[in-house]
């Protein structure tokens, strides 16, 4: 009988833990909030107005204009070392001729 109680106890304890945890852990939409927040201020900083991000949970991906092919992968380095972001895309408009994919075909 006793062991029940203990069992019992140890179950209701560690069940309160667990609902004391994810009451601690930020929801979905205040990381985003965050994420985003962190990566805006960074492009503010760093002189990339023309470049926008588009935040969903931790993934940013970049859209806009740039100058450069390296100014794009600069930009994308910079936005990768964000605490909070999981995964950079770009989809960067660059205004220079030397561009990141393929030529005329």
């Amino acid at each position: 009988m006793w062991k029940k109680a203990v069992f019992g106890m140890v179950s209701a304890g560690f069940l309160a833990y667990v609902v004391w945890l994810s009451c601690l852990s930020p929801a979905r939409h205040q990381i985003e909030w965050d994420v985003a927040t962190r990566v805006a201020d960074v492009l503010e900083r760093t002189g990339f107005n023309e470049v926008v991000p588009v935040v969903d949970g931790r993934d940013v991906e970049l859209r806009g204009q740039v100058s450069s092919a390296s100014e794009a992968r600069r930009a994308e380095r910079i936005v990768r070392m964000v605490r909070g972001v999981r995964v950079v895309r770009m989809d960067l408009f660059v205004a220079g001729g030397d561009s990141l994919g393929g030529g005329e075909t």
